[in-house]
């Protein structure tokens, strides 16, 4: 593995290159969620690779150079690490992200014609504020500034509140915890201006989600970008996989915070074996990407 910093190059990546045969056209650009950490981009990064499929693992914040709070976060840095990747040859860049990372790619392959491809895990479909707050969750604060810049402009943004109450209680009650609820009030006043602009990505799209996503509302924010793509007669191919038994974290990782979601204390087995299953799916649609 390779490390690439902002200093030297503009932005904060893993290289990963397979050790097997591969093309050496096709690289996946991975990007994880909020916490802003190496976590995603260096361990998947180097699942791909062991898969015979280049990586580049991406942070996009709370790294060396970067902004170290989810706020005003420019997707500038991006266009540089394309830029990296291909003048190393490849010209086949897809792009692969959990949660905020499935907002951010989604959003990227939409302002960003080089990317052939995006793999969106427990994606949203809109923009929102920002996050302040880079240590624990009870550490945290949304912001009314766009999480995310380009070219120095903010995005137009969906604004909620962070209130602990219903977490705690759904702790206490239920043993489970769920942040859901901090996105349904304002969704019921949805701001068609904050939507990503799915229907400009040049390439190819699959859409992986749990069926009951207790993080945020993953299945109905799939719902209307189909729906948007459609109108729009996308003219690439979209693919959707839907898991019963299995939470937010659809990455084929074991961390410990799998246990705050009921249902992967319930099915251990079932959710270890979504998460497998959509990662085997995943290669192999990434490699049907022409």
């Amino acid at each position: 593995m390779e490390y690439v910093t902002v200093a030297q190059e503009g932005f904060y990546g893993l290289y990963h290159v397979p050790v097997k045969d591969h093309d050496p056209k096709k690289v996946v650009i991975v990007v994880g969620g909020s916490e802003g950490n190496e976590n995603i981009p260096m361990n998947v990064g180097a699942m791909f690779a062991r898969c015979g499929i280049a990586a580049l693992g991406i942070c996009y914040w709370n790294v060396d150079g970067l902004p170290k709070e989810l706020v005003r976060v420019p997707v500038d840095p991006f266009e540089k690490a394309i830029l990296w990747l291909k003048n190393k040859g490849y010209e086949k860049i897809i792009m692969y992200g959990i949660s905020k990372g499935a907002e951010l790619v989604l959003l990227c392959a939409s302002l960003m014609p080089d990317i052939c491809g995006v793999v969106a895990l427990s994606p949203i479909h809109c923009i929102w504020g920002g996050m302040y707050g880079n240590k624990s969750m009870a550490s945290k604060t949304f912001s009314s500034a766009s999480e995310f810049t380009y070219r120095g402009k903010d995005f137009p943004c969906m604004t909620t509140h962070l209130k602990y109450g219903p977490a705690i209680r759904n702790l206490i009650l239920h043993q489970q915890f769920e942040l859901s609820y901090i996105y349904e009030e304002p969704l019921k006043h949805f701001d068609e201006d904050t939507a990503i602009h799915v229907e400009n990505i040049q390439g190819n799209i699959l859409f992986i989600y749990a069926k009951e996503d207790l993080m945020w509302p993953s299945k109905e924010a799939v719902a209307y970008m189909v729906n948007r793509l459609e109108k729009h007669r996308f003219a690439f191919r979209v693919d959707v996989l839907e898991y019963e038994k299995a939470s937010h974290i659809l990455v084929p990782l074991n961390p410990s915070k799998l246990k705050m979601f009921k249902i992967e204390r319930q099915y251990p087995e079932d959710c270890r074996r979504s998460r497998e299953d959509a990662f085997h799916k995943t290669i192999k649609w990434i490699s049907e990407v022409k």
